[in-house]
C-alpha cells in the first residue's frame, strides 16, 4: 500500500471516528475517488444553515428509507449526541414515510434501542454483528 493510501485511510479513520472496511478496500482500490468521497461527507457533516444534528437526523430517514440499520444506529447515536430528542427523530421518520411506511417495522425498533440505551447512559461500541464494519 501506497504512503499516500495509508495516509488517506487514518485520515478518515481519525476524522470519522473510526474505520469501515469498505472504505479502506475502496481507498487502497481507488484512492482519488474515496479522498473526494471523504472530504464531500466532511463538508456535508459541518454547521451551515442546518445545524448537524439535523443533518444527522436527515441520515436517519435516508438509511431507515433504505433498511440500513447500522447506519440509522450510527445516526441516531450522533443526532442524540448532538441533543436530538426521541420525538424530533420520530417525527422527521413519520415526515419521510409519504412514500411509504413500511420501513418504519424494520427500523423503529433500532432507533428505540438506541434512545433506551442512550438514556440509561449504556455506551454501545459496535454496531456491525459480524464486528468487520461492512
Amino acid at each position: 500500500m501506497e504512503d499516500k493510501t495509508r495516509e488517506l485511510i487514518e485520515r478518515m479513520e481519525r476524522e470519522r471516528g473510526g474505520g469501515r472496511l469498505w472504505r479502506k478496500l475502496l481507498a487502497e482500490r481507488d484512492p482519488v475517488f474515496m479522498e473526494l468521497y471523504h472530504n464531500a461527507a466532511m463538508h456535508v457533516f459541518r454547521d451551515g444553515a442546518l445545524s448537524r444534528k439535523v443533518k444527522e437526523i436527515v441520515c436517519i430517514c435516508a438509511d431507515a428509507l433504505q433498511l440500513y440499520e447500522p447506519g440509522v444506529r450510527i445516526h441516531t447515536r450522533n443526532a442524540l449526541k448532538l441533543g436530538a430528542t426521541e420525538q424530533e427523530i420520530i417525527e422527521a421518520l413519520e415526515a419521510a414515510i409519504l412514500p411509504g411506511i413500511h420501513y418504519l417495522s424494520a427500523i423503529l425498533p433500532a432507533i428505540a434501542d438506541e434512545v433506551e440505551s442512550h438514556e440509561q447512559g449504556i455506551v454501545k461500541e459496535e454496531i456491525y454483528e459480524d464486528g468487520k464494519g461492512y
